[in-house]
């Protein structure tokens, strides 16, 4: 501490004068021990956890042809499905949200990949329409939890000019396993059918809840909850697997706050603007960007033509090898445009790399409009899953960055049950225009994509390379 009682920026690792041990913030232990092992093994464990949230939630859109045909189900039941999947994803990554930041990150996550391993066994069991609703709903409901409670684990797992790496990493294999599970229903799908299906994509979970159980809690949630002496065990774990030399005595320099996982934290002076700004811009992408798994294989499948306003015919048909070629070429966009992301906002910041990607979205859906071929259709929903995705990281990224760690994974379920609202509202503009006429599809698309531009123009507070918060306090200070 220096004169004035400020702590000064660099990281105390020996004893002082008096013999006391050295005191670290969060940050400082974290540069300190650096980024290796520790954070890698443990990133990879979390990623297993939303790799297998991905591929439920996209295996849905490829086996509702399949079911539309075994149980005769009408539109409007398959906007139920649809529906109760992201209503479910909404309202559960709201409440794990707050649950997580008041009793811990590794308990919720525990529970909710277990509901999710037990929900697609039910789901691929289901011997009725309404048992399979019931099942889905049930896995949107974990889908939720697991996403927002990894994603802020993940960040508060290294030193802050590595936080974009970690939710790159995580976000990353979520499209992956988009791209993964597209590409395993044009291997597997019609050869297994979509019971046996589901349950083989869906087996890597029993290994996900088997790992999760040996993944200590996040540190920087033991810190504000005031389990100090649990902190320095993690840490110590960590120093260990990164093979760095600490002190056998130290201690931690952090605010204990009782106050945590409330949203009215999120609409303090200091983040009520950004509050809503963000939950604009989250609510236009996922509107579009998850309402796409549903429009992708509606759209390749069944002679879409651009916004000529042809209109397709609902029926039973079931997917062609050469439809599922073509989604997964479109698919592929997701991982690419993250990747491009990830380089963007740490070269140019995150409110600039989030404004170029939403100007290319608007530019992308606009190239829609025109009817052409079925190869440069494919083409262009190549660069609309391309911008979409890329958007979504930086805003996920911005996200973890700006909110403490009291009201972190709050702020995330909060921000994504708006998302989840744009995705119900998007499955219900697919189904309900799609068969009547596709160019209201795209508008729809168009027009929110320029309502996310402006609301990215309008944002302008930078998190890049900031110091994570823990509290309020540290905020207001």
């Amino acid at each position: 501490m220096d004169e004035d009682g400020e702590r000064k920026p660099e990281v105390q690792t020996t004893y002082g004068s008096t013999g006391t041990p050295p005191v670290y913030t969060l940050n400082e232990f974290y540069t300190k021990i650096g980024f290796g092992n520790a954070q890698r093994l443990y990133w990879s464990i979390l990623t297993i956890a939303v790799f297998m949230d991905e591929i439920e939630q996209a295996m849905l859109g490829l086996i509702i042809p399949f079911l539309r045909c075994e149980w005769h189900l009408t539109l409007a039941f398959e906007g139920c499905i649809m529906t109760a999947v992201f209503a479910f994803y909404g309202i559960a990554g709201l409440i794990t949200g707050k649950l997580s930041d008041k009793f811990g990150r590794k308990r919720v996550l525990y529970i909710t990949l277990t509901i999710l391993l037990i929900s697609a066994v039910g789901s691929a069991t289901s011997h009725d329409k309404w048992a399979f609703l019931f099942f889905r709903a049930l896995t949107g409901a974990a889908m939720g939890a697991n996403f927002a409670v990894v994603i802020s684990f993940t960040c508060e797992l290294a030193e802050s000019n590595k936080r974009a790496l970690g939710v790159t990493f995580i976000i990353f294999w979520t499209k992956v396993a988009l791209f993964v599970t597209v590409v395993l229903a044009y291997l597997l799908l019609n050869i297994l059918g979509w019971r046996a299906f589901i349950l083989v994509i869906s087996s890597p979970l029993i290994l996900a809840v088997i790992l999760i159980y040996f993944l200590p809690e996040s540190p920087r949630f033991l810190l504000v909850s005031g389990q100090k002496k649990e902190a320095k065990k993690v840490l110590r774990k960590m120093a260990k697997l990164n093979k760095k030399e600490v002190e056998d005595e130290f201690e931690l320099d952090g605010a204990v706050s009782e106050d945590r996982g409330e949203i009215s934290m999120l609409l303090i002076p200091e983040y009520r603007r950004e509050t809503v700004l963000l939950s604009v811009t989250y609510f236009g992408n996922i509107l579009i960007f998850l309402s796409f798994l549903l429009f992708l294989p509606l759209a390749l499948n069944s002679g879409f033509c651009g916004g000529s306003g042809k209109t397709a015919t609902y029926e039973c048909r079931e997917m062609k090898q050469e439809s599922l070629f073509r989604i997964s070429v479109a698919t592929s966009g997701t991982v690419i445009g993250l990747i491009v992301a990830f380089i963007f906002v740490d070269m140019i910041g995150r409110v600039s790399g989030l404004r170029v990607f939403s100007i290319g979205l608007v530019l992308s859906l606009a190239s829609l409009f025109k009817c052409v071929n079925i190869t440069i259709t494919t083409v262009l929903l190549f660069f609309v899953e391309f911008f979409a995705s890329g958007q979504n990281v930086i805003i996920w990224i911005i996200i973890l960055e700006l909110y403490p760690t009291v009201c972190r994974t709050t702020a995330m379920g909060f921000i994504n049950l708006w998302g989840k609202i744009g995705g119900v509202l998007g499955c219900v503009v697919v189904y309900v225009f799609y068969y009547w006429n596709s160019a209201l599809v795209i508008g729809v698309y168009f027009i929110v994509s320029g309502i996310v531009l402006v609301a990215s123009l309008f944002y302008n507070k930078e998190t890049k390379d900031i110091q994570l918060a823990d509290t309020l306090q540290l905020i207001n200070d």
